[in-house]
């Protein structure tokens, strides 16, 4: 059968509204970022992936820094003013699905774990279950008199403690779920616990909704409460067992966070790893979900990959780096210590040790950027060496151009930043000053220690330097001098 939204129409809900007091934190929960994203990105990022005809987001505290943050071009918000459980914030959405002959997805901004293909394995088992019953799958009609509800995705976790635990029957329909604190000695000892993610038919879901009841404790309304409701009426919720736990991980604080965090990372360098690239010691390296690696990478300890990055075939990159935002090329060596940001080094370039690349910075093809070497905003050309302790600023260097060591390019002068232009096969002698704007012409040269304030011309020999002056016998003079200050 086909795999399409319109063969299933389906409203999605994210319950983003919470504030996380557990996180101690000004910044609502879900904006609390993992490897470089917030965790309700991943949530929507899985949501998107099933392809819902509408996706709502339930917004209650600091509601426009999560709009912002998740810059959802045709997505839906409605606000929950105050937080009275997880039932009250699903009946907040309830103009989405009050009319909606469909299904109702929901899900926890907070479960950034839960995969795509999980949701869509939910989707083919409620499915399932509706051709069971015998239902017209191209009307969706007359589900009234069916009974079934809904799915709830569950897991067996290793350490129960704090979830909901599910109680079915053998034809896995959930009878009710129990929590923590209301559970008996043999309750506890359940494994299977709720997710918090549901697929509901609609109108089923909306009259149960009407029914909810805030007698506990808390004083709130449980999303749970549907169940029981709904069973009363025979209709009745089906659990799905998925076999990783870790899908279904709350993060409830800065812990949890990490340990979210952690699982998140391993899996992009378990997914990378099988793809063709090594990673020595990985529990070392960071890598985000934007990072795209090619065959035959290699890349070693205490490294960081973040951003729209991308690297490609056969490059190496040595302990302690850090790139962001940045395209590497075929065969390049990235040596210990080096940091490259919104830049691009293409093929078979040398960066390193201790070098520092960014503010769109290109270096071309079989350049050497060296050890202590910082680049930025400039272009660098094919085969050009910049090997030692050097600033290219707002440059444009050709190719085959030697870049003395200690060579900087003055280019700014207190208001505006000025470009310095180095022309193919120029020789740049050690510790010259480029005083921007300037022009050093091609095959041009330039005396070591000179600083150099005027354009010079192609094949042109240009020094600066104040005339050398020798004292004979100088450091007996001086001596002789202080001896005889300190005598008087």
């Amino acid at each position: 059968m086909k795999d399409t939204a319109k063969d299933f129409p389906l409203i999605a809900i994210i319950l983003a509204a919470g504030k996380g007091t557990r996180f101690k934190s000004e910044k609502p929960k879900v904006l609390h970022k993992i490897l470089g994203k917030p965790m309700i990105w991943y949530v929507k990022y899985a949501v998107s992936w099933i392809k819902p005809d509408e996706i709502v987001f339930v917004v209650g505290h600091k509601k426009e820094e999560v709009i912002k943050e998740l810059n959802c071009d045709g997505c839906k918000f409605v606000y929950q003013e105050q937080q009275l459980g997880t039932g009250h914030a699903v009946l907040t959405a309830r103009e989405y699905f009050k009319d909606f002959d469909g299904y109702v997805l929901i899900i926890n901004g907070d479960t950034p774990l839960i995969g795509g293909e999980t949701l869509k394995n939910a989707r083919e088992y409620f499915k399932a279950l509706i051709r069971y019953e015998g239902a017209n799958l191209e009307t969706y009609k007359g589900y009234r008199n069916k009974s079934i509800a809904g799915v709830m995705i569950t897991a067996r976790v290793p350490n129960p403690y704090g979830y909901g635990r599910v109680i079915k029957d053998g034809s896995h329909r959930v009878i009710k779920i129990v929590e923590e604190k209301d559970a008996t000695p043999q309750e506890k000892n359940i494994k299977e616990v709720n997710s918090g993610i549901y697929l509901f038919y609609a109108p089923y879901l909306y009259d149960a909704l009407e029914k909810l009841e805030n007698n506990n404790a808390q004083k709130e309304y449980y999303l749970t409460d549907v169940i029981e409701i709904l069973r009363q009426e025979e209709k009745y919720v089906y659990a799905l067992e998925i076999p990783d736990y870790t899908e279904i991980l709350n993060v409830n604080d800065r812990l949890q966070l990490a340990g979210v965090e952690n699982i998140l990372k391993q899996r992009y360098i378990t997914f990378w790893a099988l793809n063709g690239t090594t990673f020595h010691q990985p529990e070392s390296t960071w890598i985000e979900f934007d990072v795209n690696l090619s065959r035959d990478v290699e890349i070693y300890q205490n490294c960081f990959l973040s951003g729209e990055t991308s690297i490609d075939e056969g490059t190496i990159i040595e302990p302690n780096c850090i790139i962001k935002k940045s395209k590497i090329g075929k065969n390049v060596k990235i040596l210990a210590n080096s940091y490259i940001e919104d830049s691009v080094i293409e093929d078979n370039a040398i960066i390193g040790p201790f070098a520092r690349i960014r503010n769109n910075a290109v270096i071309k093809e079989s350049a050497v950027i060296g050890n202590f070497v910082e680049v930025k905003n400039s272009i660098i050309g094919e085969r050009t060496n910049a090997r030692h302790l050097s600033y290219l600023g707002d440059a444009e260097i050709g190719k085959d151009v030697n870049i003395g060591a200690g060579t900087i390019t003055c280019n700014y002068d207190g208001f505006r930043k000025h470009k310095t232009i180095i022309k193919d096969r120029a020789f740049i002698g050690s510790d010259t000053m480029l005083v921007a704007p300037i022009v050093i012409g091609e095959e041009a040269i330039t005396g070591s220690g000179s600083v150099i304030t005027k354009d010079v011309p192609d094949k042109a020999l240009a020094i600066e330097r104040s005339q050398q002056k020798i004292i004979e016998n100088y450091a007996e003079k001086r001596k002789k001098k202080v001896m005889e200050n300190e005598s008087s």
